[in-house]
């Protein structure tokens, strides 16, 4: 009975130690050899003979991921070399082993003719509330003399049975055009932009023609909202960019990011959402993603071999008095080198003896083989760092010493540990190019226990690359290769002996230590998915082309001169500018537009800019206007102000109750400071009562990077609230 316990017992063992059976170590080979089909077949067994086992699950998984990437690679390389079947029959493989991966099913069906599915446009034409019901037919209008522009605007509406009004501020001048084959809004919108006019629908069968000036602008143009759902980039980050894309001179467009729901709402005029549309969705696509397979291989050997006879470093010499017992290790006798008898007294009566070092016979020999062998795949977008760490962490003791009392001396050992990550730490950043190559920014450090120090602390060695190289979509590169034969031999023994030929081997000590050291690494990326690209992505989008359609939607792209023609502006000039406008090099505060009329309760935007010839350090001024005629709403900072790469800091104040608002900005770079001209701000007022008032400045403070007093002429602004 005992004996069959032990038997079973033994067989218990043997079968655990048995730990991975044989269809797994030939995929094993197999997969190292990258022969995906025989390793997968091995694999298959292995996980049919045992399907608990998770190693077996995930060995076989890996394998098909990694055969299904590679025979893609070798199918695009025969499509690219118009090998048409083969390329098709690695693509069927390629789905066998990945059938879920839709661009692998994408390739394939382009690689075999058929089209793919139409793309519909994301973006789709804003459509005005209000529509005009005429009869698209096309009209002939010839007017070669010139006739009054109120006469062509009516003889337009009775030739289309559409009612035309006139802004109250409408000018009626000589005009001449020639339109043929043009339909009704193509003819009313060329003699519009022609005659720098503008118009609105009001209804289905009416229309108002208005000038086309910044205010008049704000009294017709119609405004919407609409929020941007975006799926692939950040609200906060694209806001910016699209608040400078959008915003013109004349005024800064409203945009609201809200980062809990990641949406851009944008609230303008129907062609500046047209606008953000079409930028939102070339901005907002999908980053690339990579695989990146890596391999890396250490081999490493150490031979080890002592031989001789090993003599302590003890000084030979005689001894007297009374030796102690042999049992026990101290000793009561004193020891004298053997050059320094003469002073010992011989004639004492004592015990006298020679002490010679100890010697020991050394025949050790050590032969240690390791290998370490590593395949990670890691997956990660484009221009995202991808860090992983597999390892374990090993602790380091460390002694400090420390005194027992306040201002004593450091004598007590305090240990404390520190803990080290070893094993293999990876840190890549890809770049998926537009043209199918991929740079990576490599930082690699393979860390291993090489032994133990003093003091029984461990020994750590290190592998480290860093490296950033560019690679082809599936091509393999040897990152490094390492090799390293080391050998270090120390002979030691007894002076004059030792060199003897036979006799001196029996009186020295050899020590031979071989190192040999071999590491392979390894990379491959894939691109398994690019920025997708759309048809209409190569074309240019058009800002200027249908800004002045009917609606309002367009923006206010007109001269400030364009204003002045109603009524002169008046003029402030500060104390120690002394200079007219039209001279060279005069710095310049501007209200525009200068002079405009608008009804009660409507909101209005004065733009303030700013020009100035020479660097701009700081500047502050104090904007004064009628607190019972307006109300200042906002300010708003100007595009010159948000040029840069550096956010430059904006200050306002706004005290409706005495009609004061101040504003200034500081120079993120005072040892340049500012240079350039354009809208330093945009004011955003609501008209309260009728009346007539003046937005202009006072207490212009303003010096250059170098401390240098600046003076600023000012244009203010006339307004008219009917």
């Amino acid at each position: 009975m005992k004996k069959l316990i032990l038997l079973a017992a033994v067989a218990l063992i043997v079968s655990g130690c048995a730990t991975f059976n044989l269809p797994y170590k030939l995929g094993n080979k197999a997969e190292l050899n990258k022969s995906w089909d025989e390793a997968i077949n091995y694999y298959e067994k292995a996980v049919l003979a045992s399907p608990g086992n998770p190693v077996y699950r995930l060995a076989l998984d890996r394998a098909k991921h990694a055969a299904s990437l590679s025979f893609l690679q070798q199918a695009r390389l025969l499509a690219s070399q118009n090998k048409k079947e083969e390329a098709l029959a690695l693509y069927d493989k390629a789905i066998l082993y990945d059938p879920l991966n839709i661009i692998i099913i994408q390739e394939r069906g382009a690689a075999a003719g058929t089209p793919p599915a139409e793309v519909k446009p994301a973006v789709e034409k804003i459509e005005l509330p209000i529509k005009l019901k005429v009869k698209d037919e096309k009209l002939v209008l010839n007017f070669p003399s010139e006739a009054s522009l109120r006469s062509l605007f009516l003889t337009l509406s009775k030739t289309a049975g559409v009612n035309i009004l006139f802004d109250e501020n409408f000018r009626d001048i000589p005009f001449s055009i020639n339109l043929s084959d043009v339909n009704f809004e193509q003819a009313l919108n060329s003699l519009c932009v022609a005659t720098k006019n503008f118009y609105r629908i009001v209804d289905e069968r009416s229309v108002i023609i208005v000038p086309d000036q910044p205010m008049k602008r704000i009294q017709y143009e119609l405004n919407g909202i609409r929020s941007f759902r975006l799926s692939n980039i950040k609200a906060d980050e694209v806001l910016p960019s699209l608040q400078q894309m959008l915003s013109s001179q004349f005024r800064a467009v409203k945009i609201i990011a809200d980062k809990n729901l990641n949406t851009i709402t944008v609230r303008d005029t129907p062609a500046t959402i047209a606008l953000a549309a079409k930028l939102i969705q070339l901005w907002d696509r999908p980053r690339a993603e990579v695989i990146i397979d890596l391999e890396m291989m250490e081999v490493s050997r150490t031979r080890l071999r002592q031989l001789g006879i090993n003599f302590d470093q003890n000084i030979a010499g005689l001894s007297y008095g009374n030796p102690a017992p042999a049992s026990t290790t101290t000793t009561t006798a004193t020891a004298t080198p053997w050059y320094n008898l003469k002073d010992l007294q011989l004639g004492k009566a004592a015990s006298y003896y020679v002490s010679l070092p100890t010697a020991y016979l050394s025949f050790l020999q050590t032969d240690s083989d390791t290998k370490i062998i590593a395949q990670p795949r890691l997956r990660g977008l484009s221009d995202e760092q991808i860090e992983s760490l597999v390892g374990q962490r090993i602790p380091i003791p460390q002694t400090t010493f420390t005194p027992i009392a306040a201002g004593g001396t450091p004598q007590q050992p305090l240990t404390s540990y520190e803990y080290k990550d070893v094993g293999i730490n990876i840190k890549v950043k890809p770049h998926v190019h537009a043209e199918g190559a991929v740079t990576l920014e490599m930082d690699l450090e393979i860390t291993s226990l090489g032994g133990t120090g003093y003091a029984s602390i461990p020994i750590i060695t290190t592998r480290k690359v860093k490296n950033i190289l560019r690679l082809k979509d599936g091509e393999t590169n040897l990152l490094a290769g390492l090799l390293r034969d080391e050998e270090r031999k120390s002979l030691k023994g007894i002076p004059g002996i030792h060199s003897l030929p036979i006799l001196g081997r029996l009186f020295d000590y050899e020590d031979t230590t071989m190192e040999q050291t071999d590491v392979i690494l390894t990379v491959t990326p894939y691109i398994i998915r690019k920025v997708p690209v759309m048809p209409d992505d190569g074309k240019p989008i058009w800002v200027d082309v249908e800004e002045s359609r009917a609606g309002g939607s367009g923006e206010e792209g007109v001269d400030e001169e364009a204003y002045a023609e109603e009524q002169p502006i008046p003029e402030r000039r500060l104390p120690g500018a002394g200079r007219d406008r039209g001279e060279p090099g005069v710095n310049q505060v501007l209200f525009s537009p200068g002079n405009f009329e608008l009804p009660k309760g409507r909101d209005f935007r004065i733009t303030v800019s700013l020009r100035s010839g020479e660097a701009v350090g700081n500047f502050s001024m104090t904007i004064t206007y009628n607190s019972q005629l307006m109300k200042l709403k906002d300010v708003t900072e100007g595009v010159i102000l948000r040029q840069g790469s550096q956010p430059v800091p904006f200050l306002k104040n706004i005290d409706n109750g005495s009609g004061v608002c101040t504003i200034g900005f500081t120079s993120p770079n005072m040892a340049k400071g500012m240079q350039g001209s354009g809208p330093l701000a945009i004011l955003s007022f609501e008209s309260l009562s009728p009346g007539e008032g003046q937005v202009t400045a006072s207490g212009v403070s303003a010096n250059g990077p170098t401390g240098k007093s600046l003076a600023f002429e000012v244009r203010g602004a006339r307004v008219v609230v009917r």
